[in-house]
């Protein structure tokens, strides 16, 4: 999978996609995701990933979301490189990278929070 497969299944599944970029790093941002399950279920977030142009793509064990969805410090959370009003979610992805198996493991991140 490359980052560039992730941001097509995500704009073939009907979520908006932007880019940020901090300092030389390159985020992908999805804007205003809906939490379908868990304690947050029916809000929404942006989420953002570290992209690269690496190919093979292997996503970092990293969910950044917007706005925090836990205490900061609670449930393996800490401050965000994208900014303030980021939370960073570590979170391991185990699996063999595909998109749709990448969507839903932020699905099921959220849904744990």
């Amino acid at each position: 999978m490359t980052a560039d497969e992730f941001q097509q299944h995500l704009a073939s599944t009907g979520h908006s996609v932007e880019s940020a970029h901090v300092g030389a790093d390159q985020y992908i941002v999805i804007k205003d995701m809906t939490i379908s399950a868990g304690s947050h279920a029916g809000k929404h977030c942006d989420v953002g990933i570290l992209s690269s142009t690496a190919n093979p793509w292997v996503p970092q064990p990293a969910v950044h979301v917007r706005p925090h969805l836990v205490e900061m410090g609670q449930a393996a959370s800490q401050a965000s490189a994208l900014g303030p009003e980021w939370q960073y979610l570590s979170r391991r992805f185990d699996r063999p990278p595909t998109p749709k198996g990448f969507l839903a493991h932020i699905l099921t991140v959220l849904g744990q929070i």
